[in-house]
């Protein structure tokens, strides 16, 4: 059961490991066509967190089979005086951060991956995951 607010009856709660890997995948025929999505991590901290500040996270969103993506990182729990702040409060009580972004063309694609990991030698705990959401992105 989901004892904070939030849209599904689970959530996944880090308490200590040195390293870790999330992978959601989603077939393209369920999305819209011709459709530019991003996807995004959905997270918050409890108060006892520890090295999101340390390390970045590396993200890639990709098409499965596909030599073509781009890996980015980016702190989670970066310092209040670094710029620019990636992560979004949503004003739910939960942060998002952009993973990265593909194009839906025909929905005939495969398979889109989301993966983030973080495999350095700093010890990490106190993050809750609420999950990875695709959402369309306009303007681009």
């Amino acid at each position: 059961m989901c004892h904070y607010i939030c849209r599904f009856p689970e959530v996944a709660k880090l308490r200590e490991v040195w390293w870790f890997e999330i992978i959601a995948r989603i077939e393209t025929r369920i999305l819209s066509f011709k459709t530019n999505y991003a996807a995004y991590l959905v997270f918050k901290f409890v108060k006892s967190r520890r090295g999101f500040d340390a390390r970045p996270i590396e993200f890639d969103v990709y098409f499965e089979g596909s030599n073509n993506h781009k890996r980015r990182g980016a702190l989670l729990d970066p310092p209040t005086n670094v710029s620019p702040q990636l992560s979004q409060d949503r004003g739910d009580g939960w942060t998002e951060i952009e993973m990265g972004e593909f194009f839906n063309e025909n929905g005939d694609d495969g398979t889109v991956v989301c993966r983030l990991c973080e495999s350095g030698s700093v010890q990490k705990r106190g993050i809750i995951i609420q999950g990875i959401e695709l959402r369309p992105k306009y303007g681009k």
